[in-house]
């Protein structure tokens, strides 16, 4: 009898274990038909109150403030960013590289916006994300995003 309850004890434990190392997970995705023909896909990882709107310019909010607000743009588009970027003096590039095969480059723009520019892979569309709230919030935006051509 002991011996049933020690081995029901330890089950017990090894079950406690293993629902405190789970952490719910949540999405919400989007496909935008965007200007350029493309159809855009884009998922937010929703947990901790993150949320997207469905409308263009899309809206990033956690809690229900307005964290980051993005548009669609063509593929032109992108690289004139990105050259304007790197010839203005206020702007200063906080990174660049690539994303699930997307390119980007995150800036700042008088330290006061946090703007990423961000190419779809296998697209002519492009991705302007703008963030007046911190370097910090900008990121922890870019980061919960995912985008794919449908």
């Amino acid at each position: 009898m002991i011996k049933k309850c020690v081995s029901i004890f330890w089950v017990a434990v090894a079950m406690v274990f293993m629902l405190t190392g789970c952490k719910a997970s949540s999405s919400k995705s989007y496909t935008f038909s965007v200007e350029t023909g493309d159809a855009i896909k884009i998922t937010l990882d929703t947990s901790d109150k993150y949320d997207i709107t469905s409308e263009v310019p899309f809206v990033i909010s956690h809690d229900g403030a307005t964290l980051s607000q993005g548009i669609f743009l063509a593929a032109d588009d992108y690289k004139a960013y990105a050259d304007v970027v790197n010839a203005d003096e206020n702007a200063v590039v906080l990174d660049s590289g690539s994303k699930d095969g997307n390119s980007y480059i995150f800036w700042s723009y008088n330290d006061s916006e946090f703007n990423y520019v961000i190419m779809v892979q296998d697209s002519g569309t492009g991705i302007l994300i703008g963030n007046n709230v911190s370097e910090e919030s900008a990121r922890e935006c870019f980061e919960r995003l995912t985008f794919s051509v449908e």
